[in-house]
């Protein structure tokens, strides 16, 4: 019978020790890096000039991750983001990379993050403009307006020589969401001519995008936004309120009982904050509420599931929409 006893403690140890979920399955902690682009490509650049180009690194594992970000070529240098860094679960490490040409040519480089971490590919070019030549565009700003994540748009612009020598270019965008999808990379453009550039935006996650296209060596960039939802109120939002918190009293049913709405028992919070999670009362009562609001909602039933919160933080972050 001891040695049984013994047994079942050795075994209960164990677990524990590995780590288990409630359904006895062991839980794998670790930490997992998520790179916003492999690639940071800096076109060409005037020399004497300079360029800046960012990498976020994300860490969608369950530990902390530690990292250490460094360049060592000439011509790159890091402005911000430089050294050692720790991106907590679910959290974010910006990193800017600055190219400056000395000389004309070609440049390569390495981004590097640290064990573990996938380095980032630098690449960019020193070009001097020869003297008359004249970068002229149709447009400097590329609206896309509002979409779903992972839907496509297009937009495009036109570049045009409009002094009298050849015009050198090299129309690269400056980040993931966008990309050039008709008269991209290296030409160049005569006196008098026209250059027709077409740009596609496919947004990977919810919020403002902004980004910027470049064209050449002593162009103007093209600045390029958009706004991108993943999280829709009538699908994912508007059910969980109609149900779940239905059960409690509450009747929220459209976005203009909720947001920019005071709370009738706590008047000092708003029900839903835009873009902001962390004073929006509903948001702090469903994920365990600060001392003075009183207890974890919904109060009948069970609390919501893990995805149900993210969707919120999510909806609020993206502006609240009624979408």
């Amino acid at each position: 019978m001891k040695t049984h006893r013994k047994c079942i403690w050795a075994l209960a140890a164990a677990l524990c020790a590995a780590g288990c979920s409630d359904l006895g399955e062991p839980l794998h902690l670790s930490a997992h890096a998520e790179l916003s682009t492999g690639t940071l490509d800096f076109g060409t650049v005037a020399v004497s000039e300079s360029a800046s180009r960012t990498v976020v690194v994300g860490n969608s594992g369950t530990l902390d991750l530690h990292g250490s970000a460094c360049v060592a070529c000439g011509g790159f240098a890091l402005q911000s983001g430089g050294g050692a860094f720790t991106v907590p679960p679910r959290g974010e490490h910006t990193v800017v990379v600055v190219y400056a040409p000395s000389d004309t040519g070609a440049s390569s480089c390495e981004l590097q993050l640290g064990a573990g971490i996938p380095g980032v590919t630098l690449t960019g070019a020193g070009a001097l403009q020869a003297q008359g030549a004249k970068c002229a565009l149709s447009d400097t700003t590329l609206d896309f307006g509002s979409g779903a994540v992972g839907a496509s748009k297009q937009a495009g612009f036109t570049i045009s020589n409009t002094g009298t020598a050849a015009l050198i270019l090299n129309v690269v965008a400056t980040c993931g969401d966008f990309a050039v999808v008709s008269g991209g990379g290296p030409a160049t453009l005569e006196p008098g001519g026209t250059h027709a550039v077409s740009v596609q935006f496919v947004p990977s996650a919810g919020g403002a995008i902004s980004c910027s296209i470049a064209i050449g060596p002593g162009c103007p960039q093209v600045r390029a936004h958009g706004f991108a939802t993943s999280v829709s109120f009538a699908t994912d939002i508007q059910p969980v309120l109609t149900t779940t918190c239905a059960r409690g009293c509450h009747f929220f049913n459209r976005t203009a009982d909720i947001v920019n709405v005071r709370g009738s028992i706590y008047p000092n919070y708003v029900l839903v904050v835009p873009r902001d999670p962390a004073h929006s009362l509903i948001y702090l009562k469903i994920t365990g509420p600060p001392g003075g609001l009183g207890g974890l909602m919904p109060e009948v039933g069970l609390p919501l599931t893990a995805d149900q919160i993210d969707k919120f933080r999510r909806w609020i972050l993206e502006g609240a929409l009624n979408n």
